[in-house]
């Protein structure tokens, strides 16, 4: 089998991947194909399976307001509105301000460590 190519809204592939925001709203080109020489129901695909399940359940989103709600409690202030986000009213254009914020705090953090 050769592999698939298809056209498809980045929504539907929400529940299976996570996709950075910045291409929400949009279409995306997949390609299925088979993986050689591995058999299905290795054990590595299992630790896979596995791995990507504690991840999933790690930075998921409850966890994630969970972990805003008792920081907010500590009286730790935010960038953002934590009340948007927990509630859920969060818009597009908030969450992709968030979005960069994060990433460019985790980039100066990264760059303190580093120096």
């Amino acid at each position: 089998m050769e592999a698939i190519i298809q056209e498809i809204e980045v929504e539907r592939l929400l529940p299976i991947f996570d996709i950075p925001k910045e291409i929400w709203n949009s279409r995306v080109e997949v390609t299925i194909r088979p993986i050689e020489n591995t058999p299905h129901g290795t054990t590595a695909t299992a630790e896979r399976s596995k791995k990507i399940e504690q991840f999933r359940k790690k930075y998921n989103r409850e966890v994630f307001i969970d972990n805003l709600k008792k920081q907010a409690a500590k009286g730790y202030s935010f960038d953002f509105d934590i009340q948007k986000v927990i509630d859920g009213t969060e818009t597009e254009e908030e969450a992709q301000a968030r979005y960069r914020l994060e990433k460019q705090t985790w980039g100066n953090a990264i760059g303190e460590k580093l120096d």
